[in-house]
């Protein structure tokens, strides 16, 4: 499964942490100077992936140059599940956003929230210490796969394409589309993500509303789209070279 996480999610987190270290620069105009301390940074949103084993953090870390770094982890820790992650800091003097997956290593994790700590340690003929904790809002990521090839109708009213999604247990599918656009000619098919941690494979059939489909080369997008705690959630899958087969 070529896994499409929640476009729109972890880019959305990205913009976030991207936003975060601005913002920290802006506050305090020391901080885009050479650190002479090391210091780190929890940001309060995190995905689970869809099978319930990692949660999706972002940390913004820094420590002084030439410095040796001893630690640079984060710890994620919910009543049902705990885990722990490294991250690669070096120490260049300047704060840098870290991505990672915690993956669990007791327990399972869950939609909500999570407390996170984050830890950096270092050292250069004596040691230096930071952290940081957080209650993390923990939503699901989703997993969107589009078949490389879509089936086509006799008539070409219509192709077939193979959709498989998977999202975390406790979000809720809702009705998703897929378009399928080969020149002037389009159609659309929906489907309805089932989220319980494990993927499903989804015939969607797109029914042209202009024109004919012809066996050749097409586009395809879809957004599958999940619902938690009132928010909507998509991933994201595209293809600039389905095929579409007689």
């Amino acid at each position: 499964m070529r896994s499409r996480i929640a476009r729109r999610g972890p880019r959305m987190l990205a913009l976030a942490g991207s936003l975060a270290l601005l913002t920290l620069l802006a506050a305090s105009p020391a901080a885009a100077r050479p650190a002479t301390a090391p210091s780190v940074d929890v940001q309060s949103g995190a995905w689970l992936a869809p099978d319930g084993r990692s949660i999706g953090v972002q940390v913004i870390a820094s420590c002084p140059e030439r410095w040796s770094v001893v630690e640079a982890s984060v710890s994620v820790s919910q009543p049902q599940g705990f885990g722990r992650a490294s991250f690669p800091l070096t120490c260049i003097g300047s704060l840098r956003v870290f991505h990672l997956a915690v993956p669990v290593s007791s327990g399972t994790f869950v939609l909500g929230t999570a407390q996170a700590t984050a830890t950096v340690v270092v050292s250069r003929g004596k040691t230096q210490r930071a952290a940081d904790s957080e209650t993390l809002t923990v939503d699901p990521a989703v997993a969107v796969d589009l078949a490389d090839t879509a089936r086509l109708e006799p008539g070409g009213g219509a192709v077939t394409i193979d959709v498989t999604v998977a999202c975390p247990a406790g979000a809720t599918g809702v009705a998703s589309r897929v378009g399928v656009f080969q020149g002037q000619t389009s159609g659309f098919g929906s489907y309805t993500p089932v989220c319980d941690g494990a993927p499903h494979t989804f015939s969607v059939r797109a029914a042209t509303s202009n024109g004919v489909f012809t066996a050749g080369t097409a586009q395809t997008l879809t957004f599958a789209d999940v619902t938690f705690a009132g928010r909507t959630f998509s991933g994201v899958d595209d293809n600039g070279a389905l095929q579409i087969v007689p």
